[in-house]
């Protein structure tokens, strides 16, 4: 049952109008099957348990009326109905009791629930008997009697079973139909205007049972929906509560990985003697420690985007053979050192794939391989998926070890932040234990999962399964494949003229120093009006996002380069938004995070070179 249009809604110009009258009329008193099927279901248990004691006081008022009638006007026709009656209500108290509520299910519900109703036109139809069986003829005050027995139980039953509209129909129009038919047959103006006033009964209480069906209908329909709400809701409240749970463990796990490497850099600056040159090795401690606290900051950054869902993600074709090339040129050497061999198949594979992400999915699967492999061989290869799930071609990217393996029971934490099988004190030698969560959000942007088989001492394999594409015209090259910008010549060679725009002197020293000892000509401001008294043009400006006293960092670098100032810019931010990134990529800049690493710094100065 719907919640039915407007009992009159205005008909369209191209409608006819009978047409458009006969619909208004079927819209107002033809029911349909609801919607939403629970409804139907709740409607047709609800019969049966609501209804099963009505045959009962039904056959106790059908007693009075027959026995009254029989003792006032001796009419033998009472006893045929009552026969008749006593046998109806039994058969529909036996046919109530037979039927459990509880079997009905949702999807036969609409049918189970018209099936119920339609059996109430025998009880009215053996109603609509007794005007014909025991008519009063002649007698005003039994025929004045009788109206107000049968059109006032009538009225009552229409009213009781109005959230049934069918039944009520089936009950009530065939005995205020009979009733008024036989009182217009009776001699006399009185009977006429009875029976007149019968039809208008049948249909005032008609409409008012209708009003009252669409309100119960609708508040059943609120309910079902209130609950839909209040489940959606607490699955939201469960969502958010396991997302909170889940991110303190993830701040309480990088508050320890990021203090480590902050406390022992802090050490060693407060070791440093300004009366001596640092020794190698704590150069080295120091440069390592950076690279642990920038590792952790770029792993939490990744996180953050994917869970986000702002994480830039291009999917294109990709040859898995030049990353494939890649990936041995990376951990060869590591692999070796470890006394691992490490082998990687050619492939043919054409795939369609984020070629960042790719790589740094496949990075970590091949880190991890190696990590946890104390002796024997890691396998890197594709294979054409021979059934595809979905029918579309695809290719099945495996990463094989011979490592420790992984117990069944930590298989399905893997995934999780921070989480690292035997490793409670967060050794930092043994990674953060934010690989793998990294690897399976960018999995599922470009639209796979990463799935594991493994058994302890036996090994591990990680794969993903990516859609086969046409081959590429040329291979899209990325960070990762072509590897640090800028590696293999000397960032000293062609030296260019740079500006640093950031109000934060210790930044703005520190990058001169680092450019200035790769031979670049560096020139330092806090604002755009320092930056517009040091004359000349520049090669490339680096200017914070967010400058002193609330500037904008772009709109300066904006304003910069349209008088002319600077001939390239890049944008550094700490700031992790994706507002952020979207309005400097519409400006046209390139984006550095902050901390930014000498690769980064290397690249954007190699673009402004090429441009």
């Amino acid at each position: 049952m719907s919640s039915s249009p407007p009992p009159f809604p205005s008909p369209s110009p191209e409608t006819p109008l009978s047409a458009s009258l006969w619909q208004r009329l079927r819209g107002y008193w033809v029911e349909a099957p609801n919607p939403n099927p629970l409804v139907d279901q709740s409607l047709a248990r609800a019969y049966i348990v609501d209804t099963r004691d009505t045959p009962l006081s039904a056959a106790m008022t059908a007693a009075v009326f027959w026995g009254l009638f029989l003792v006032l006007t001796g009419d033998r026709g009472t006893l045929v109905w009552a026969v008749l009656v006593h046998a109806m209500q039994w058969n529909m108290h036996r046919h109530l009791h037979r039927v459990d509520p509880q079997a009905i299910d949702a999807a036969s519900a609409a049918r189970t629930r018209r099936r119920l109703e339609l059996r109430m036109l025998f009880p009215g139809l053996v109603w609509a008997l007794a005007p014909w069986l025991f008519f009063p003829h002649g007698d005003l005050a039994y025929i004045l009697l009788m109206y107000f027995f049968v059109s006032g139980t009538t009225g009552v039953i229409i009213a009781a079973l109005a959230q049934w509209w069918l039944a009520a129909m089936c009950f009530g129009v065939p005995v205020f139909l009979s009733l008024a038919l036989r009182l217009v047959l009776e001699p006399g103006s009185v009977p006429v205007i009875m029976g007149c006033l019968a039809v208008s009964q049948l249909l005032a209480s008609l409409h008012y049972a209708r009003k009252q069906n669409r309100l119960i209908v609708r508040s059943i329909e609120n309910g079902f929906e209130n609950a839909r709400l209040a489940e959606a809701l607490s699955s939201q409240l469960d969502h958010v509560a396991r997302m909170a749970a889940q991110r303190a463990r993830i701040f309480a796990a990088a508050n320890h990985d990021l203090r480590q490497p902050m406390h022992a850099l802090a050490i060693f600056v407060d070791a440093l003697d300004t009366r001596s040159a640092p020794s190698a090795d704590n150069l080295r401690f120091m440069r390592d420690s950076v690279d642990a606290l920038r590792g952790s900051i770029d792993a939490l950054l990744d996180i953050a985007q994917l869970d986000g869902g702002v994480a830039p993600v291009r999917l294109e074709p990709l040859r898995l053979d030049a990353l494939f090339q890649s990936l041995d040129g990376r951990f060869a050497a590591l692999a070796d050192a470890k006394g691992l061999a490490l082998r990687i198949r050619p492939t043919e594979a054409v795939v369609r794939a984020d070629a960042r992400m790719l790589a740094r999915v496949l990075g970590n699967l091949v880190d991890n391989a190696i990590k946890y492999t104390p002796e024997g061989t890691v396998f890197v290869l594709a294979r054409r998926v021979q059934r595809p799930a979905n029918g579309v071609p695809a290719w099945r990217i495996e990463v094989r070890d011979s490592g420790v393996g992984i117990e069944a029971h930590h298989r399905e934490h893997v995934f999780e932040e921070f989480f690292q099988v035997d490793n409670p004190g967060r050794d930092r030698s043994r990674g953060l234990g934010l690989g793998l969560s990294l690897v399976a959000g960018m999995a599922q942007v470009m639209g796979s999962r990463i799935e594991v088989r493994s058994a302890p001492a036996r090994g591990s394999t990680f794969s993903l399964v990516l859609e086969e594409a046409s081959a590429p015209q040329a291979a899209p090259e990325t960070e990762e494949l072509a590897g640090p910008a800028g590696s293999g010549s000397d960032p000293t060679t062609s030296a260019i003229r740079i500006l640093v725009l950031d109000d934060e002197q210790p930044v703005r020293e520190a990058m001169r120093s680092l450019l200035a000892g790769w031979g670049h000509e560096v020139a330092l401001a806090a604002n755009p009006r320092e930056a517009l008294q040091h004359g000349g043009v520049f090669d490339l400006m680096l200017s914070d996002l967010r400058l002193g006293s609330g500037l904008s960092g772009l709109a300066a670098a904006q304003a910069l380069q349209a008088v002319g100032k600077a001939r390239n810019v890049v944008i550094l931010t700490g700031e992790t938004a994706h507002a952020n990134r979207v309005e400097v990529e519409r400006a046209g800049y390139a984006l550095i995070y902050k901390p930014a690493d000498a690769r980064a710094l290397q690249g954007a100065i190699a673009a402004s070179r090429s441009g």
